[in-house]
């Protein structure tokens, strides 16, 4: 039953970002992201970060649309095609900008919630 148990959210996340060769400052600071909260993540220790952080880290990483997917996927999300909020993200996840702060002027024009912050 475990065989097929992959590595878990944090884990994933730590190797995307050494592939990226970033630092914890570097990341945290591109998603818009309080440092505690990035700690909180990073230690993996039964913290569940939200999905709009988790994109907000994908943005952060410059991820493609796949790699967001299955970074999303090893929290236990999903973006919707039937969701406002994703189909911006997957929009910008395709296209670019990469820019959180181009990203957020977007969803405030519609009134949609912004990545980071938190």
């Amino acid at each position: 039953m475990f065989a097929k148990l992959d590595e878990p959210f944090d884990v994933y996340l730590m190797k995307l970002i050494d592939r990226r060769g970033m630092n914890d400052v570097q990341v945290y600071r591109r998603a818009n992201l309080d440092r505690r909260l990035f700690s909180k993540i990073r230690s993996g220790k039964g913290y569940h970060p939200g999905k709009r952080t988790i994109l907000a880290l994908a943005v952060a990483l410059k991820l493609t649309l796949e790699e967001t997917e299955a970074l999303l996927e090893r929290a236990g999300y999903a973006l919707s095609p039937a969701d406002k909020f994703d189909v911006v993200m997957e929009y910008f996840l395709e296209h670019g900008p990469r820019d959180i702060d181009e990203i957020n002027e977007v969803l405030f024009y519609y009134g949609l919630p912004l990545l980071g912050g938190s």
